[in-house]
């Protein structure tokens, strides 16, 4: 489908936001099942990474000299592989996900995410490939914003010409990061509309249409980003006040700990399927006028 050819327009980011609200909304009670699963494959993935590290630094369980350690290594392995399925299938409901925002969008008739979500497996080994590359541009990021900090460690002497640099790295630093959350918050877009190009091709467009829409972009980013720490802050407001406190449970605690991490989660994870009806509509809208 030619997304040209699509009735959306360009509009004010805030329209975009809320436009977005409201898709995700309209469709909460028939994606919901398919949103949770792969969140709870995850987090139940975690908990069994997770036996081997408890048992060793918590409990003071040395696993590889007792008779059963095996078992706890299988079930951690067996946690790595079950995290990386739910993972996969997360990534799989994010692009079924701007499929359905765009069917929304358009007016046109909507199918269970199922259905999107399949034609999106249809070409998976083209979306695994996909999505190795754009883990290798984020460690690609990550690396250029560790040197500079290793950098910044190194100017230990104070005089003018020093502090320029540091400012520069500075710059730098705030530069490399704005961009990569620009280029993370619509590379899954481009990706989803435009699965007939290839890898490279996807990326030189992606930071073309960034490049185009800087300052719309960064100003929805910008929203998006107090929008989830709002909400971070109210979940962490919600569980003190409803389970840590009634309970008198020890923030700090093992369980305390649990509870603020599986919550916190849960909830992230539903923001960033919010996040692709509100970019799906900001993509599909820019695009048009492109």
């Amino acid at each position: 489908m030619n997304i040209n050819e699509l009735t959306i327009k360009k509009e004010n980011i805030f329209s975009t936001f809320f436009t977005g609200w409201v898709a995700f909304l309209s469709t909460f009670k028939l994606s919901f099942k398919h949103i949770i699963t792969p969140i709870l494959g995850q987090l139940f993935g975690i908990l069994l990474i997770s036996l081997v590290p408890i048992l060793e630094y918590r409990e003071m369980v040395n696993v590889t000299s007792t008779p059963d350690g095996w078992i706890y290594f299988a079930l951690s392995l067996s946690g790595l592989i079950i995290f990386t399925y739910s993972l996969w299938k997360f990534f799989v409901l994010l692009c079924g996900v701007n499929l359905l925002a765009r069917d929304i969008y358009d007016d046109r008739a909507i199918a269970n995410i199922s259905f999107y979500t399949s034609d999106v497996l249809r070409k998976k080994w083209s979306y695994i490939r996909f999505l190795i590359g754009y883990l290798m541009i984020g460690l690609a990021f990550a690396g250029l914003t560790a040197i500079i900090m290793f950098l910044e460690m190194k100017l230990i002497v104070y005089n003018f010409i020093t502090s320029m640099a540091n400012i520069s790295l500075l710059l730098m630093q705030s530069a490399i990061f704005l961009n990569y959350v620009l280029f993370s918050n619509i590379i899954i877009q481009y990706y989803s509309f435009n699965r007939i190009l290839g890898f490279w091709e996807i990326i030189k467009r992606s930071f073309q249409f960034i490049g185009k829409n800087f300052v719309q972009l960064t100003i929805l980013s910008f929203i998006t980003v107090i929008f989830s720490n709002l909400i971070a802050y109210l979940v962490q407001f919600l569980i003190t006040f409803l389970v840590i406190n009634p309970f008198n449970i020890a923030a700090d605690n093992s369980i305390g700990i649990a509870t603020r991490f599986t919550v916190g989660f849960i909830i992230n994870a539903f923001i960033i399927v919010l996040f692709q009806y509100i970019y799906a509509r900001f993509y599909l809208g820019a695009q048009n006028t492109i």
